[in-house]
Parts: structure tokens; C-alpha cells; sequence
């Protein structure tokens, strides 16, 4: 094929410079919360801020509370299982192959409806959440739900994270 365009220079970096990187299947750091596992596959640190992307593992009849980010979008791809979804007021219901877009400033959760570990891929954009999940994830412990204490613990500390935590009430157990 003859691409009759302007082209870079044969001497541009363009042609040789390889400023992209591959996260391997067993890449990335483990995180727990609560009922939930994640791998932080991809931080804000390795894409100059532009997005962030996580692997994670839910166990049945769990997920997070009711949250907005502040200035992050969220999205969710999910992998297996079924979840249910808040979406501001509305409810969705997601399974294999679905995708799940939360713009900045929605109030969301998520949770496993099924009886078997369930697993979504999350992404952010800008990134800044995943920083939350490395320095505040328990490394190395049984998962349980974090209790009340632990996230009064962490009002301020998820507040620098551009998150905040949003009752429940009759939405969400």
C-alpha cells in the first residue's frame, strides 16, 4: 500500500519510540475491602493521570456502599456473575458482558446478586480512586465486611480521594 499522506520524518520518535506497556495476567497489587478483592492493575502513576484499572473479585451478596466520585468517571465491565447496580435513583441489573458507565457526580454501588465469587473489571478516568484502594486496601486478611468504625475512620482520608460515601437508607442493605 502507497499512503499518499505527510508522514513524520524517518528520524521522528514517532517510528521507534515505545512509550506503552502490557500489565500481565498475574500483574498488579492485591487489595481487600471488605467482601471484595482487588487487583490494581494500572495506576495514575504509569498513565500520566489519564485513567486507572482495576480486576476485581466480589463475594456473593456483597459489594460497596452508595458513593460519588467527584471528579472521576467509573466504569465497570463485567466479567462473571450478576450484579445489581445503583445508578442515582435507577437500579440496573448486569451480567457477563455487560458494561457499566457512571459519569462523575452520580451517586452508585454495586453488588454480587449470585451465590458464587463474581468478578468486574473497573476503570477510571481520570485516575486518582485506585490510590485509595493501595494505600488504604488491607494487604493480607480473611475477607469481612468493613464495619461502620473503619469507614467513619476514613470520611476525610476518602475525601482526599475525591469520594464521598453516601447513606444507604432504603436503597441499598
Amino acid at each position: 500500500m502507497v499512503l499518499r499522506l505527510p508522514l513524520p520524518a524517518k528520524d521522528d520518535p514517532v517510528w521507534t519510540s515505545a512509550n506503552g506497556f502490557v500489565v500481565r495476567k498475574s500483574g498488579g497489587v492485591v487489595r481487600l475491602t471488605g467482601h471484595e478483592t482487588f487487583t490494581i492493575k494500572v495506576t495514575g502513576e504509569e498513565t500520566d493521570g489519564a485513567f486507572a484499572f482495576m480486576d476485581g473479585l466480589v463475594e456473593p451478596g456483597h459489594g460497596n456502599v452508595p458513593h460519588i466520585h467527584s471528579k472521576e468517571d467509573e466504569a465497570f465491565y463485567v466479567l462473571s456473575g450478576e450484579f445489581e447496580f445503583i445508578n442515582g435513583a435507577e437500579r440496573i441489573t448486569a451480567g457477563p458482558e455487560d458494561f457499566v458507565y457512571i459519569p462523575k457526580g452520580t451517586r452508585h454501588a454495586f453488588k454480587n446478586l449470585g451465590q458464587e465469587p463474581a468478578r468486574l473489571l473497573v476503570f477510571y478516568t481520570p485516575a486518582g480512586p485506585e490510590s485509595f484502594f493501595l494505600a488504604h486496601g488491607d494487604v493480607d486478611r480473611a475477607p469481612e465486611p468493613w464495619p461502620d468504625e473503619k469507614f467513619n475512620e476514613l470520611v476525610d482520608i476518602l475525601g482526599a480521594h475525591n469520594m464521598v460515601l453516601l447513606p444507604g437508607g432504603d436503597d441499598w442493605d
